[in-house]
């Protein structure tokens, strides 16, 4: 789904983006710490890796919108031209259900993991269940932006039936 000019980028484009540069901003402050003033923040590796991992899940629905995730195109290559948008509609729907179902059971997971409060990472003493909610979250806007690129689809064959 390439955003046209009059066309805004989604909000999961611009959280990467931030989350990237946050990433970039600790490792670096981190690595002038330790090699010019041999010093290390207690933080700067859990608090990557916890940004990383938030990273990760949004990412993943931003590359939806963009098409980029990557897919077994050689199975396509199994069926003839006219099946291919039924096998593409059929990958959408399962990994539509297999987002929903993550995003279900990760917010249980998540929202376990706040409830019990000595589950707190080792360096920032941030609640684990905070860190877990990537999942949930990140998988909720896959499922939404498979809806909108089949929707988007929809849209498109139905202009091409009509010839428009």
């Amino acid at each position: 789904m390439k955003m046209g000019a009059h066309q805004k980028k989604p909000v999961d484009s611009y959280v990467s983006f931030v989350l990237l540069a946050l990433i970039t901003i600790v490792m670096a402050m981190e690595v002038i710490a330790r090699y010019i003033f041999n010093d290390s923040f207690r933080f700067a590796s859990e608090l990557s890796r916890y940004l990383f991992i938030w990273f990760t899940f949004i990412s993943a629905s931003y590359a939806i919108t963009e098409k980029t995730h990557i897919r077994i195109e050689a199975f396509m290559k199994l069926w003839p031209e006219k099946f291919h948008p039924y096998i593409k509609l059929l990958g959408n729907v399962l990994w539509f259900f297999f987002s929903v179902f993550i995003a279900y059971i990760g917010f249980q997971y998540s929202v376990n993991m706040l409830q019990n409060t000595t589950n707190v990472s080792s360096a920032m003493k941030i609640p684990m269940g905070f860190i877990y909610l990537s999942i949930p979250i990140g998988y909720a806007l896959m499922a939404l932006r498979l809806l909108q690129v089949e929707y988007k689809n929809y849209k498109e064959t139905i202009k091409n039936v009509r010839g428009g």
